[in-house]
């Protein structure tokens, strides 16, 4: 069995054999540094190192602003404009899409019951 502890300087080869006396960092010397950095650690002395960023002061652009609930509009769920449109044309849903604006609407494109033709509905989202 291989034990490196066993062997001495000898098995790291010639550069390493000058480096044999022994080193200031270890024993008492290095117990007490890992003693004092894991009480830093638990007393959490270096989370407030991380969290010292301060928060940004300007938005970026890409993100949209939070609307109030008084100017936002009541919309009607999509599923209402997909029962009145079938129980008027027949047919089945394809996609949609909502346009908004200061009257918000569904198009809808619908297939009717032929199976070819495809149209699109314009349908008022608001209640």
């Amino acid at each position: 069995m291989f034990r490196p502890d066993r062997l001495g300087n000898e098995w790291l080869g010639a550069p390493f054999s000058a480096y044999s006396e022994r080193s200031p960092y270890t024993g008492i010397v290095m117990r007490v540094k890992t003693l004092l950095l894991a009480t830093l650690a638990a007393f959490g002395v270096f989370t407030p190192l991380a969290s010292a960023r301060p928060p940004l002061a300007i938005e970026p652009g890409w993100i949209m602003p939070v609307q109030d609930d008084r100017e936002r509009q009541q919309l009607r769920p999509l599923r209402e404009a997909i029962d009145m449109l079938r129980a008027q044309y027949g047919g089945e849903y394809v996609s949609h899409r909502l346009e908004d604006g200061p009257r918000p609407v569904y198009v809808i494109r619908w297939r009717m019951p032929d199976g070819v033709t495809t149209r699109d509905f314009r349908v008022d989202a608001t209640r």
